[in-house]
């Protein structure tokens, strides 16, 4: 009931188009569920993690971790985790594992990260990265369009 007196008072204040617009926002969040295992380890709430590095061939107590952002949209921000540690002989960082996710205003879309990659460099201070994935717009549940993303870079070792 409230939605429809929120719709009146939309179309009446900013015309149909607005109101229209309105509309389908609603349906967006009506349709998303909190359920998206899309980027979820398989029978876990946990994030989808990509591993590279066993850490029990690493220096236990030189493990790290840097978050890199990805990409800012005006309501969502894109990240990427990467924990690296010290090899014991060569003390260079290694990649152990690396998550990515969004934060923000999600609702109506799910992102799912389908490949991650993270490798030395020359430079033992910086990683480069690879990441690759799918944003799936929904409405009420259903994918009206999917938006490949691809990522590359380097991030920086503290």
């Amino acid at each position: 009931m409230t939605c429809f007196r929120a719709t009146k008072l939309v179309r009446e204040k900013w015309g149909l188009f607005a109101s229209i617009v309105f509309v389908f926002g609603l349906l967006s969040f009506m349709g998303s569920s909190n359920n998206d295992k899309s980027n979820k380890e398989p029978n876990s709430n946990q994030i989808k993690t990509w591993k590279f590095t066993p850490e029990d061939s690493l220096d236990k107590k030189a493990t790290f971790s840097t978050i890199v952002k990805l990409e800012q949209t005006l309501v969502s921000d894109y990240q990427l985790h990467v924990t690296y540690g010290q090899d014991q002989q060569k003390h260079l960082n290694t990649p152990i594992s690396a998550s990515a996710w969004r934060t923000g205003l999600v609702s109506g879309t799910n992102w799912k990260p389908e490949f991650i990659n993270v490798n030395q460099t020359d430079d033992n201070t910086k990683f480069e990265y690879f990441v690759d994935g799918t944003v799936e717009w929904k409405l009420l549940g259903m994918t009206i369009y999917s938006q490949p993303k691809l990522y590359k870079g380097f991030v920086s070792a503290k």
